[in-house]
């Protein structure tokens, strides 16, 4: 990402790119749902919120919705930081795809260490492995590296 990039821009690129690439991810888990291979979406955002507060949230009436604005804000921090990379790692905006896709790799790892450390990991099937991984990489990644560049070449000169 170029350096001339406003800073208003920049928090522009990774606000749109993680909100959307969020809502990209959650309607692909809606998708799995349909097929039974995933919980349903209520009990996925509740598990996300049991993961931030801990298992008392389970008793939470809201902790679906506490779910759903967790994984949109670590959406939108995560390409924040994409953003923020891509001013001094060029190659993130000229090669999206490969970026996205190393990215959404990068933000799968980060996530199961965070579950393996809030006790909550369980080591996936091979089958939901490679349907995370896709959704990491395909409905992640690639969409967040693709909205920055996007970013980026809209700037004015």
């Amino acid at each position: 990402m170029d350096r001339t990039l406003t800073l208003r821009g920049r928090l522009a690129a990774g606000i749109v790119a993680g909100a959307g690439a969020a809502l990209l991810i959650v309607l692909f888990l809606f998708v799995l749902q349909w097929d039974g291979a995933a919980p349903p979406p209520a009990a996925f955002f509740t598990f996300a919120a049991v993961a931030m507060l801990g298992p008392a949230a389970y008793a939470n009436p809201a902790a679906a919705a506490i779910g759903v604005g967790l994984i949109f804000v670590l959406a939108i921090g995560w390409a924040l930081g994409y953003v923020y990379l891509a001013r001094s790692q060029p190659q993130l905006v000229t090669r999206p795809f490969v970026s996205g896709a190393v990215f959404g790799v990068i933000i799968y790892i980060f996530t199961q260490i965070a579950l393996l450390t809030a006790g909550l990991y369980h080591r996936p099937t091979p089958d939901l492995l490679g349907k995370e991984l896709i959704g990491h990489l395909v409905f992640y990644g690639i969409p967040v590296a693709l909205i920055v560049s996007s970013f980026s070449r809209l700037r004015k000169p």
